[in-house]
């Protein structure tokens, strides 16, 4: 019996919000510090900044604490910043991101693990044009939400790589694939972008006040005007903004202020979810009214909103995002729907059950701001004598009965919940069928192709209404006005839904017809379970409570003795009539059908219906009509009711007699209810003005009653028909009664009553009537079992302050009798009588319950543990069993003298019937008296049985009393040593052949046929592949295992062990380490809190070993039903249980060595960043700090570290690791995580030591067992008592199995101990065994602080292994982490080509001034090439060397750079292997230019191009290679340019850059024993490259730039001008010279 978590939904608790920032891409912006600043909730934290690239990588862990309620916390949006630090002004938003909370807690684990969100313009700045284009990038985060009350998250995990995802720096493409993983809503209906409209028409109040409107949304916050003081203030406002993609907020919060004392104070809020009013299209709503209440007392009606919400899609891809307001025209409403006057009428009858002392009590309802007329009446108690003190009483009305009743105005949109009542119908029809068909299962329990028959006919039914319903247009309805976009999505949405599930039932009714007779059984389980996911899925569908269209709530209040008792919250639109046209069509609603309503105390704040506040039960009618249809609705009911004059009514006939049965079987109560443990229970059970109560179950927390309750000629109003279609619920009253203490109530409950009218009673029995009943089909005996006389039983919860606390198995019925009652007839006493009806009783059967009491442990010191001897009692049904008394304390650990007790119980056949068994702690304190200290209840005893087996029983008679007593004797052959009864099954056959032996020992067939599966690999194993080994340690092996799915990381030839992401006591295929015993939590008393779930007393954990073993006993016949029978004698324990017996009872001095590997996503402790953490260990009193070897400033801290420590067991079995975070001033804890040694130690599993996954002598992978595998094997076999392995050539035969052998790697080995570690990893498959041993393993374990129960502060990893500590202990393991290496980096950058011009010159031609800078660490240390001036062409030559020194951790896969951090202390970081380049253009009056950059991740780089020609940007699948296994690498790489806006917006074709480098990585030695220079310097200089002439600085060689730059320039235009001169000289000479010649001709 859990609690009912939803019941405390609304308590407040501990949240914390754990984000990780891993990197971002693509941010567009090249230089500058970048960082991320998280803001949430007024509360900021911001990353380390990382200087000049597009693709920064932060990788910091932060967290959020709260305390608040979850709607609360889901209210809130996390912003993500990226900025770039400037240090003269304000630092610049580059990009953001919103992610509400919401969508982060509707995720499976309630996080995103490693997805990528994409980086938007900051809202509501005006960018310019340009701006708004430019890239923004993408953001990688981890988000999670870890509560309190939600079982512990396994934190960040990703669905399907779960195996992957705990090493943080795994570098797997699959996560770096940005279009996979974006950060997206799972449930999103809605597409994202879209330019939302909401508009606020007017509103109406009671209260008069100023108001205002404020509509939040993804960090959006719009306000309406104030309408001054008024109670109907008008708005006629719109807002509206567009979201965009990257937001993935799902909810609309919409808060109404009032102005009280000059403060604004929220009076209303409402939240609008997106998925609840999209309907697969565009979100839309209204307009519609919004109901409003009061937030902090949600039974206060505030008034009403009328708004309307509109969505468009956009279609430009970067709208504004700006918010913007308007005044719109207010709305006519009549276009949408016409207002009505409706009668709200309500008329109670009787009531019963009601929690008050007055004698007087008032009835009224209300609906909004209008309510009722008030009936008052006297309130009666029962007179009958009680065990128990009577706080209930009754009331019965007086005919003629009168109602109460008020006018009320509202629209009227009966037509568009024509959809709603049919689905309503369908809900119930399928309910009921399913209910009945349970019935059917109990009566006929093994005919499997009966229940397939009915099932296939209820599927039948279904369908046949669902395809009525489409047929009579159930969801066309036609208004007469016109149909807002909601209507129309919601009735296309529907359409579409119920034409696709007749498939979906189809499919069902095909599963059934199609399954073999040997699953027919679990078929049926899973159709009746899709049919009950498909009544929920219906149901929500329907669910009336929506915004559109919406009435305000209905809500009945009780008073007594002028104090509010209850008040009854309904769904009015359930109560409405429905007038139809067509008779055939009439829709059957709740209106005026006689219904028994709850109510719940004020001040109940549970969210489940059942919660155990009920104040009172009234049965009544209640009916919403429209004040002009009043005359039909008076027609339509005039058979059962006559009204005699307004609000006066008058059934007929006027009172029906009834004769009640109530049957009791048994309760199960949970311990710790209650001040004592086990207390005398008793049951009283009310009805109208009855009341009875049961016998006392002396001491007990599973009493038996097995009694009957008549209330004979049980008078109620109206006629029978009123109770059939809704029966009257029965309240329950559950108490515990001791003789000094007054009464203790336990809790309360109700139960619907089986009503049956006198034409059906005779023929509604259990036993088919007739001797022709056999040829009966199965669906006519399905349709008698809705009827059935007396009711099958079924269990019944009872609970108090909103958690269960019993269950009871009962059932109840009402008979109508016809005949008038005499006169002593009617003043009958209710009867009780012992005997359930045979046809309902639960069958009993023989069983025998085993107990080995191992011990209590964790005993918490407190007063009850000091004195005494103390004994354990056991108790299922009517069987007690008890341990022997208490040995003396060890510590906080008791055993018991006596450990063993067994005896017969007899239990239902059905194991749904079974009782709880229950454990007590009871204190001997004196000669005979004993009193009982706590309780335990062990829920699942089905578990328990060993099914298969059986025992056979023999009678002895030979006590001298007479006694009968039964002795259960087994036979010595069939004992088995593993505290379990031999099973009577076939064991698999052995191989008997000796033809077969002889040909494996021939070595003919070979192994293959024994494991094909783990011989896959046999002859992969490339001889060049393999490493040496000398350099491998176990971090090779646990890094290796990290990489279990992706291929490209993970080695065949590198041995493995095996990761478990929770703790190794959480895994199922180890039996939870609880197969040897189960660990009982002992309570006494529990702390009830106002709010929030109650905190159970625990002070000790007991542990036990139980079976149930069917027996077959023929004596032991049980005639009176009543479990009085001769009760058998404790079985006398088996010779061979002794050892194992005594083995519990001694002390084991045990050697633990504890191996702690690393922390995973520790809490920040420290305000300034990560924690500096070091672990404490506590183990029996002793305690080991480690503080010496703190890890400085870590998320996840790699530890490596070893301790050994003794123990003794029982009493040092817990061992207590504590984590901590260093500080100079006090150390604070960080979490804590407790193991249990014993469950270790004793499992079958043997978690002791784990199997290596292969077998070597020595290495990285030495097998550290003390036993060797065929020792263990053979060990494992003479415990069991089967026959010693044997082997034959390469094959091993155990239990009758053939094994291969398995290994892959360390061949050489020796066979023997090959196969043996074959068979031990497969010990699941054989018969004998079938259970798995434990591999060798590093299990992750979550830390928690004891203020904090629940909530993950952070894990660790690590594993334990247990010796004898009084033998010779094998070596421990040396996993002290491998500090990283040093390597030198030498980048010799050679040639670009393909550069984007950076300047123009003197004479208009496109050039640069290229050089190139580069870094690896730290930003600061950067190199710089040479300049290659004045390149035309986007070539430059460089041929220049740089050299980086790093150090880095290969099993990390990380670049480690230690840096001081103030005076003392030394601070590390580690990031990915990246090397980076940028290309510049030199500049001399302005700043330089940057042109392109490219980033190298060593480890993970793809292969370069071997020439120019083909170098062009990366394809998605270009091979990766790993330069620290490759050493060198020579090619082209393409560079990523610096995209001006210019050229993205002419769309012209940009050329990319290329780079050709030759990368070599030396490590320390190879470094020092071969120098290089830097630059073009010895030693290995390196060769100048070949340039143009032109390229110089021309600033410092004037000639040069005459020759080079301005006579090429100029050269022709000097020539042409010489030419030129030349001509006009020429000419000038000619013609001066002209006259002068021309003169000096003679003239003839």
């Amino acid at each position: 019996m859990s609690y009912m978590e939803d019941c405390f939904a609304g308590a407040p608790q501990e949240f914390l919000i754990c984000i990780t920032v891993h990197k971002a891409v693509q941010v567009g912006v090249a230089t500058g510090d970048l960082y991320v600043r998280i803001s949430l909730d007024k509360i900021t934290k911001s990353t380390k900044s990382f200087p000049n690239t597009e693709n920064p990588f932060f990788n910091e862990y932060f967290v959020f604490e709260f305390h608040c309620t979850l709607t609360e916390l889901l209210r809130l949006t996390i912003l993500f910043e990226l900025k770039k630090h400037m240090t003269y002004k304000k630092n610049v938003v580059i990009g953001e991101l919103l992610v509400d909370l919401h969508s982060v807690w509707n995720q499976p684990n309630h996080g995103y693990f490693k997805k990528w969100g994409r980086l938007e313009a900051p809202i509501g700045e005006n960018q310019p044009l340009d701006a708004a284009t430019e890239p923004h990038g993408y953001l990688q985060l981890d988000l999670a939400i870890v509560s309190q009350h939600s079982p512990v998250s396994l934190g960040l995990r990703s669905e399907d790589q779960d195996t992957q995802n705990l090493n943080k720096w795994s570098v797997d493409q699959d996560y770096d694939d940005i279009e996979k993983n974006l950060l997206t809503n799972v449930n999103a209906f809605a597409p994202s972008n879209i330019r939302y409209f909401v508009a606020f028409y007017r509103g109406y109040f009671i209260r008069q006040s100023n108001y205002m409107i404020q509509v939040s949304f993804a960090g959006f916050n719009g306000k309406t005007p104030v309408a001054k003081s008024t109670t109907t203030p008008v708005w006629n406002h719109e807002i509206n903004f567009a979201w965009m993609y990257p937001s993935v907020a799902q909810r609309f919060l919409i808060l109404i202020f009032a102005q009280e004392l000059l403060q604004w104070k929220c009076v209303a809020e409402c939240e609008l979810s997106l998925d609840e009013i999209a309907f697969k299209g565009t979100p839309s709503l209204g307009p519609t009214y919004l109901h409003l209440y009061d937030p902090v007392n949600p039974m206060v009606y505030v008034g009403r909103l009328l708004m309307e919400l509109r969505s468009e899609m956009l279609t430009d891809s970067q709208p504004t995002h700006t918010l913007a307001s308007k005044t719109v025209p207010g709305l006519d409403e009549s276009r949408f729907w016409h207002d009505d006057i409706y009668l709200v009428e309500f008329l109670p009858l009787m009531g019963h059950h009601i929690q008050a002392t007055a004698s007087a009590y008032k009835i009224s309802a209300r609906l909004a701001e209008h309510s009722s007329n008030v009936l008052e009446g006297v309130l009666r108690t029962s007179m009958d004598r009680f065990r128990s003190t009577m706080h209930s009483k009754s009331f019965r009305r007086e005919t003629p009965f009168r109602s109460c009743m008020f006018r009320v105005r509202l629209p009227d949109n009966r037509a568009k919940y024509e959809s709603d009542f049919f689905m309503l119908d369908i809900v119930n029809y399928m309910r009921s069928e399913l209910d009945t068909f349970k019935v059917f299962q109990l009566k006929h329990p093994l005919q499997d192709d009966e229940q397939a028959k009915c099932l296939k006919a209820i599927v039948r039914n279904i369908l046949r209404r669902i395809k009525e319903g489409l047929d009579a247009h159930r969801f066309d309805h036609d208004v007469q006005p016109q149909r807002t976009t909601w209507d129309i999505n919601r009735q296309l949405y529907l359409l579409d839904y119920f034409a696709k599930l007749p498939q979906k039932l189809h499919q069902l009714k095909q599963s059934l017809r199609s399954c073999f007779l040997e699953h027919l059984d679990a078929s049926i389980a899973d159709v009746a379970n899709e049919l009950q996911r498909l009544v929920a899925e219906i149901g929500s569908l329907s669910s009336m409570a929506r915004m559109q269209d919406e009435w305000p709530e209905l809500v009945l209040s009780f008073s007594a003795g002028g104090r509010d008792l209850g008040v009854c919250r309904l769904n009015a639109k359930l109560f409405l009539y429905l007038q139809h046209q067509n008779k055939e069509q009439s829709q059957e609603t709740l209106c005026w059908r006689l219904r028994s309503f709850s109510f719940k105390a004020f001040g109940c704040t549970h969210t489940c219906p059942n919660c155990g506040c009920t104040t009172a039960i009234v049965s009544g009618c209640l009916s919403i009509v429209v004040e002009r249809e009043r005359k039909e609705f008076l027609s339509a009911i005039s058979d059962d009711w006559n009204c005699v004059e307004p609000m006066l009514w008058q059934p007929h006939p006027s009172q029906t007699n009834f004769l009640c049965h109530v049957y009791v079987h048994q309760a199960k109560i949970r311990p710790g209810s209650e001040k004592k443990s086990v207390c005398d229970s008793h049951l009283r059970v009310l009805f109208a003005e009855q009341t009875c109560e049961t016998y006392t179950s002396p001491g007990t927390l599973s009493p038996i009653w097995n009694a009957v309750i008549t209330f004979s000629w049980l008078s109620l109003p109206g006629g029978v028909s009123l109770y059939l279609k809704n029966p009257p619920l029965l309240a329950l009253e559950f108490y515990n009664s001791e003789r000094s203490l007054p009464e203790d109530l336990v809790g309360l409950g109700s139960l619907p009553m089986s009503v049956i009218s006198e034409d059906r009673s005779t023929d509604s029995s259990w036993e088919d009537s007739g001797r022709l009943g056999w040829y009966k089909n199965p669906m006519q005996k399905l349709q008698k079992l809705k009827h059935l006389t007396p009711p099958p039983l079924k269990w019944v919860p009872v609970t108090k302050k909103g958690s269960v606390q019993a269950e009871v198995l009962m059932s109840a019925e009402l008979i109508e009798l016809s005949m008038e009652p005499s006169s002593q007839d009617m003043n009958k006493e209710p009867h009780l009588a012992t005997g359930i009806p045979v046809a309902i009783r639960p069958n009993m059967q023989n069983f025998v319950l085993e107990v080995f009491f191992v011990g209590l442990r964790n005993y918490s010191k407190s007063s009850m543990s000091s004195a005494g001897k103390r004994k354990i009692k056991v108790m299922m049904g009517d069987l007690v069993l008890e341990s022997g008394p208490s040995t003396a304390r060890v510590r906080n650990s008791i055993n018991f003298l006596v450990a063993y007790a067994s005896g017969v119980v007899s239990l239902p056949d059905q194991q749904d019937y079974w009782p709880a068994i229950i454990a007590t702690d009871v204190l001997l304190s004196g000669y005979s008296s004993e009193s009982t200290l706590g309780a335990a209840l062990i829920p699942n005893s089905s578990n328990f049985l060993q099914r298969d087996r059986t025992l056979k029983c023999v009678s002895k008679k030979e006590q001298p009393s007479g006694d009968v007593s039964t002795t259960v004797s087994v036979d010595d052959a069939d004992e088995d040593d593993e505290l379990e009864w031999e099973e009577e099954d076939a064991k698999p056959s052995r191989i008997n052949s000796w033809w077969m032996r002889l040909m494996f020992a021939l070595g003919l067939r070979p192994a293959a046929y024994a494991n094909r599966r783990a011989l896959r690999y046999a002859g992969d194993l490339d001889d060049s592949e393999l490493v040496e080994e000398r350099e491998f340690t176990w971090w090779t092996k646990f890094y290796n295992s990290m990489y279990w799915t992706a291929a490209e990381t993970s080695h065949e030839n590198k041995h493995r062990l095996v990761i478990y992401h929770e703790e190794l006591e959480k895994q199922a295929q180890f039996g939870y380490l609880q197969d040897w015993a189960v660990p009982v939590q002992l309570v006494h008393g529990v702390k009830l809190k106002k709010q929030g779930p109650p905190k159970e007393d625990i002070y000790a954990t007991l542990k036990l070993q139980l079976k149930l073993t069917p027996c077959q006993c023929s004596v032991l016949e049980d005639q009176g039903g009543g479990g009085d029978m001769a009760r058998p004698m404790a079985n006398p324990i088996h010779p061979r249980y002794q050892s194992t017996l005594q083995a519990l009872g001694e002390t084991i001095k045990l050697l633990v060595r504890v191996y702690i590997v690393q922390g995973v996503q520790m809490r920040p402790r420290d305000l300034k960043g990560n924690s500096d953490c070091y672990v404490k260990l506590f183990l029996g009193g002793k305690m080991v700090s480690d503080r010496a070897h703190f890890s400085p400033n870590h998320s996840n801290p790699v530890f490596g570290r070893l301790f050994e420590m003794e123990a003794t067991l029982p009493g040092d079995h817990m061992l207590q690791i504590m984590v901590y975070d260093h500080d100079k001033v006090k150390d604070e804890v960080i979490g804590q995580t407790n193991i249990d040694l014993e469950d270790r130690w004793r499992t079958r599993h043997r978690a002791t030591v784990g199997l290596a996954n292969e077998y070597t002598r020595s290495g990285y992978n030495h097998w550290h067992d003390l036993k060797l595998p065929s020792e263990i094997l053979i060990e494992l076999c003479q415990r069991r008592g089967i026959q010693p392995p044997y082997y034959y050539g390469n094959v091993i035969e155990v239990d009758g199995m053939l094994f291969g052998d398995e290994t892959v790697i360390s061949k050489d080995e020796e066979l023997q101990e090959r196969l043996s570690l074959a068979v031990l990893k497969n010990m699941d498959k054989l018969p004998s065994f079938g259970y798995k041993l434990v591999p060798e393993h590093v299990e992750t374990r979550s830390l928690c602080r004891e203020d904090f129960p629940n909530v993950e502060q952070g894990k660790l990893q690590l594993w334990i292994e247990l010796f004898e500590a009084n033998i010779y202990v094998p070596n421990p393991i040396d996993i002290t982490p491998v500090p990283p290496s040093d390597f030198e980096v030498r980048v010799v950058v050679k040639n670009l080509a393909g550069i984007q011009m950076g300047d123009k010159n003197v004479f208009g031609k496109l050039m640069s001034d290229i050089y190139v800078i580069g870094w690896c660490e730290d930003e600061d240390k950067r190199q710089t090439t040479d300049i290659h001036y004045r390149s035309f062409a986007g070539d430059a030559a460089f041929n220049w060397r740089m050299v980086f020194d790093m150090k880095y951790s290969p099993n990390e896969d990380l670049m480690v750079i230690r840096r001081k951090a103030g005076l003392l202390e030394e601070i590390e970081f580690k990031k990915l292997p990246i090397i980076y380049l940028q290309v510049w253009d030199k500049d001399v009056l302005s700043k330089d230019e940057y042109l392109a950059a490219l980033e190298l991740n060593l480890s993970n780089m793809y292969a370069p191009y071997p020439n120019e020609l083909l170098c062009k940007p990366y394809p998605k699948k270009r091979k990766r290679i790993n330069l620290f296994k490759r050493k060198v690498i020579n090619g082209w790489f393409p560079l990523e340019n610096n995209n001006k806006p210019s050229q993205i917006r002419s769309k012209t074709k940009v050329q990319t850059g290329k780079m050709q480098l030759n990368i070599e990585i030396c490590t320390g030695v190879e470094a020092a024993n071969r120098p290089a220079g830097r630059g073009q310097d010895p030693p290995m200089a390196l060769e100048p490259p070949f340039r143009p002439d032109t390229s110089f600085n021309p600033l410092t060689n004037p000639c040069k730039s005459f020759r080079h730059i301005l006579w090429p320039a100029i050269r022709k235009y000097v020539l042409w001008s010489l030419l030129i001169l030349i001509v006009i000289l020429g000419l000038v000479l000619f013609f001066s010279n002209l006259p002068g010649k021309l003169m000096a001709i003679p003239l003839e």
